[in-house]
């Protein structure tokens, strides 16, 4: 079984490299060699828009795009050849392959977040989780996995979040299709899906892998837990990974809930990367900090200034010991804080935070 799903997973990978990929043969016709090529860039800009917008959204904002996007094709595309070109009644016909960047912080990824495009709402998202678990020895109740990527999602800020649980009944997970990842979000009225499976093993005695192989009757557990991401409104699977734990205790089911808990939480501060990435790309958020002296909220700025993710640091006010950051990050605020941790020496507290707010104390 768990040979099997290690199978899937690696499959799941290189599907998932192929989906993303930027480059794109695309054909265009036009009255001279000009008109065609322009036409055939347009093409090469739809086809990628196409797939980060469900046709309903295109259909509504058809003129806008049509405007703001598709006028502008040859400014979202970073490269191009010309693959044939060739003379037809009433004009030419022109096949081009193109490399459109769709990262979350080009040019076109941003231009549609800025139109309203990629729907805001997914800052946001309602996110059902289906991962259920095996224990290889003998059964343990629950969903440590799970219940750990839920908890996850909660903390960084997304408040709508659905453990779906026994609410399936998939015999694979990992191996379900759009179509049923599908039906699966639709049921729970999910934008977000993220389904897999999650395996935990007894390893023995702890100490097994000490020195001098002593017994301490602490039972070792490791886990795995693989999942991908499937967006809804897209229809498309933007993730995909698999987290190891390891715990002990003198019971081996607490030992395995613990193991599936720590590659859980992997797993779900992975998720977090990737939507707050993919949706929001450096959004702007709001960084209150509160100091006994303006030297203590000093030490926040400079370790902002010198996390390589955020840019665009701006101190808009300074009162009483609260100083207010506006920043560009490309993750959550509850990752922002724990980078900062890990760039100052600074005793910072978290007080609070949103999808887009951080609230810190220093000392």
């Amino acid at each position: 079984m768990k040979k099997f799903a290690m199978i899937i997973f690696a499959l799941l990978m290189i599907i998932c490299a192929e989906a993303t990929a930027k480059n794109v043969t695309v054909t265009g016709t036009g009255i001279t060699q000009i008109d065609a090529e322009n036409d055939a860039l347009r093409a090469a800009v739809e086809n990628t828009v196409g797939l980060f917008v469900d046709s309903e959204t295109l259909v509504q904002n058809s003129m806008l795009i049509n405007d703001q996007i598709y006028t502008h094709s040859r400014g979202f595309v970073n490269d191009y050849y010309v693959v044939s070109r060739e003379q037809i009644p009433n004009g030419w016909r022109v096949t081009i392959n193109a490399t459109v960047d769709d990262n979350p912080d080009s040019k076109l990824m941003n231009e549609l977040t800025r139109l309203g495009i990629i729907n805001v709402k997914l800052r946001n998202p309602k996110i059902a989780v289906y991962v259920p678990e095996q224990h290889l020895n003998y059964g343990v109740n629950g969903a440590g996995g799970e219940t750990a990527i839920v908890k996850t999602l909660l903390n960084a800020g997304f408040s709508n979040v659905v453990e779906v649980g026994t609410g399936l009944n998939y015999q694979s997970p990992m191996a379900m299709n759009v179509a049923q990842m599908k039906q699966a979000a639709e049921k729970f009225g999910a934008d977000i899906m993220i389904v897999g499976e999650s395996f935990s093993e007894g390893v023995g005695d702890m100490g097994n892998y000490l020195p001098g192989n002593q017994r301490t009757n602490m039972q070792a557990c490791r886990a795995r837990v693989e999942a991908k991401m499937f967006i809804v409104k897209t229809g498309q699977v933007i993730a995909a990974d698999g987290k190891y734990g390891s715990a002990y205790d003198n019971s081996q089911a607490i030992a395995a809930k613990k193991a599936l808990t720590s590659a859980g939480e992997q797993m779900g501060n992975y998720f977090v990367e990737q939507i707050t990435g993919m949706y929001t790309s450096r959004q702007a958020i709001e960084v209150i900090v509160y100091g006994a002296d303006f030297s203590k909220i000093n030490l926040v700025q400079a370790a902002l200034n010198q996390n390589n993710r955020v840019q665009n640091v701006n101190l808009s006010s300074y009162e009483n010991g609260r100083a207010v950051f506006n920043v560009g990050y490309g993750g959550s605020p509850q990752t922002l804080f724990n980078e900062l941790q890990n760039l100052t020496h600074a005793d910072l507290t978290l007080q609070a935070f949103t999808y887009n707010t951080l609230t810190i104390y220093v000392r």
